[in-house]
């Protein structure tokens, strides 16, 4: 497939696995640029060093550079730079990082497959993956998939990957570390940005548009607007990955109130529908590798958030407290060709609401010959989900589709109260922070399965209480070059989908055969940043307590078994 170079128009400006162990290297000729304020306790003449409060904020070359775990940011210069047209293609230029590109069940425009360090990457499992530090997936605890990834190149600012070092502050699901992506930040002062990228395929004479528009400004009064709107239409290069439609718009609004204090508001709409070409035989794609049999295969969702941050910053203190609610709906049609060479038609609506709120208190102080950071977090966070599964009997290919019978349905939600604190100490050219998190899970998925449309119905539930300690070193040899180090247990509770299964067509609760997955994470490894080069070098290891993998029997129920450790 052939890309066309990226057809920007000029910017306007107007006033008004189970164990796992790698090396990775990471070796850049591109020092990033630093935008974020500086923050230095000034009015502190004993204290020099900066509170860093919510590190995924306005992250830098500095700040990641100081980050005592594997770490790689990509900003909007480098993504132009580099023509990405895709959350996918961005992913790719950071190491460790594995994005699969669209294919099969789990492959359509609207997914993303993110796998960090060897870690499965249909449809993103491992990895607590966040927008401006709000979850990506439909419901962090109990669906944490990106089978609808509501984030659009178009919108990003930057793209902050930190592999090690996170679980603490973060998750759950933070065994594949932790990604943000932050979108575009309302300017100073009023200006605006559109631009169109179109991607042509040779070999099926295909093309795919992707708009973008930015504009926003500062009022003299402190009140900050923005509009980003970033969208996708037309055809990918399979013969069968046509009409993508994707919309999506958030409006960013500011408010400072003086110096020290600052709210924001954000309102985000994604919708978008792509169909789904599956998988090709080495036979297959000899003969034609953009040919795809799955005309009837898509996947179209919806999501609508909203998130309200207000944040106090002084000489000492950072105080910032996060809300927000989502409302997000998936469909897809997926399908299959029987041994007898008819065809079965497989649909999945579900709908998913979570709410949660997060305060966040940091403080700087001296103790002895040390300067510290104390953070202490607490988070709580509700989910409801509601699925269906609904499947056609066999038809004839070519012949009209029969009516969904329904297969299973459940309801189900997550209660989860999450309290964290940890203490950056700096002593000499020593930075050590330890820290934990405790994590308190309540989840439930009322299961129904259906024989001949007769329900039958399971209530399985389950509790999680954990403790995921960690433990960080850096040492900073001069000021271009660190040494560090990291220790840390990371958590993935049961979901919705773990709780229940059928047998057949008998609703049957799994409780007693699964357990929560955990994993013992270690890192060292050694940074430089100077003289236009920035390089890491890191060597880790993960080691799964227990771990569930997901099979299909033959009527293509999912189940999922403990592999143990």
């Amino acid at each position: 497939m052939d890309r066309s170079t990226p057809l920007s128009l000029p910017n306007f400006k107007f006033k008004v696995s189970t164990l796992s162990y790698a090396i990775g290297i990471a070796c850049t000729y591109l020092a990033l640029p630093v935008h974020a304020e500086d923050t230095t306790a000034s009015a502190l003449p004993t204290i020099t060093i900066k509170a860093q409060g919510n590190w995924l904020e306005e992250a830098n070359a500095e700040t990641v550079h100081k980050h005592a775990g594997a770490r790689t940011i990509i900003d909007r210069k480098r993504l132009d730079e580099t023509a990405a047209t895709s959350i996918r293609e961005a992913l790719k230029q950071i190491p460790g990082v594995q994005a699969q590109d669209s294919s099969g069940t789990g492959g359509s425009d609207v997914s993303l497959n993110i796998g960090v360090r060897g870690l499965a990457s249909r449809l993103s499992p491992r990895s607590t993956v966040l927008v401006d530090g709000v979850p990506l997936s439909f419901a962090p605890y109990g669906q944490p998939q990106l089978s609808l990834a509501p984030v659009s190149i178009g919108n990003i600012e930057s793209v902050d990957v930190v592999r090690g070092a996170g679980s603490v502050r973060f998750g759950p699901q933070n065994v594949g570390g932790i990604i943000n992506f932050a979108t575009r930040s309302i300017p100073q002062d009023f200006s605006g940005t559109v631009s169109l990228t179109s991607e042509y395929a040779s070999g099926t004479d295909q093309v795919k548009l992707s708009p973008n528009l930015f504009v926003g400004g500062t009022l003299d009064n402190g009140l900050g607007l923005a509009l980003l709107y970033s969208g996708t239409k037309g055809n990918g290069y399979r013969e069968a990955n046509n009409k993508i439609d994707i919309d999506d718009v958030m409006l960013k609004s500011a408010y400072q109130f003086n110096d020290k204090d600052s709210v924001a508001l954000n309102l985000h709409h994604y919708e978008g529908r792509g169909e789904m070409p599956e998988g090709l035989t080495q036979a297959q794609y000899a003969e034609n590798p953009y040919q795809s049999s799955g005309e009837k295969n898509y996947f179209a969702g919806r999501r609508t958030d909203v998130s309200l941050r207000y944040n106090h910053k002084d000489e000492k203190n950072n105080f910032e407290v996060l809300s927000y609610y989502i409302d997000s709906f998936r469909t897809s049609n997926l399908e299959t060709t029987l041994a007898n060479g008819q065809k079965r038609l497989d649909s999945a609506p579900r709908d998913y609401k979570v709410y949660a709120i997060e305060p966040r208190y940091s403080r700087i102080y001296e103790l002895g010959n040390t300067q510290n950071e104390v953070t202490v977090g607490y988070r709580y966070l509700k989910e409801e989900s509601s699925e269906f599964a609904g499947r056609t009997a066999s038809y004839a290919a070519g012949s009209s589709v029969p009516d969904f019978a329904p297969r299973s349905s459940s309801e189900g939600g997550t209660k989860a109260h999450a309290v964290y604190i940890d203490n950056r100490m700096e002593l000499g050219r020593w930075t050590i922070t330890p820290g934990v998190r405790f994590e308190s899970i309540e989840t439930h998925n009322n299961f129904t399965g259906y024989n001949k449309g007769q329900p039958n119905t399971v209530y399985p539930k389950i509790d999680s209480d954990e403790f995921l300690p960690s433990l960080s070193v850096m040492y900073s040899a001069n000021e271009n070059w660190n040494i560090f180090a990291n220790a840390g247990v990371s958590f993935g509770p049961q979901q919705y989908s773990q709780l229940a299964r059928l047998e057949g067509t008998t609703a049957t609760a799994t409780t007693e055969g699964l357990h929560p997955e955990k994993s013992n994470n270690y890192e060292i490894g050694t940074k430089y940043l100077g003289n236009g080069l920035n390089a890491e070098f890191t060597v880790f290891y993960l080691d799964f307590d227990k771990e569930l993998s997901l099979v299909r029997d033959a009527a293509n129920n999912g189940i999922w078994t403990d592999l143990g450790a």
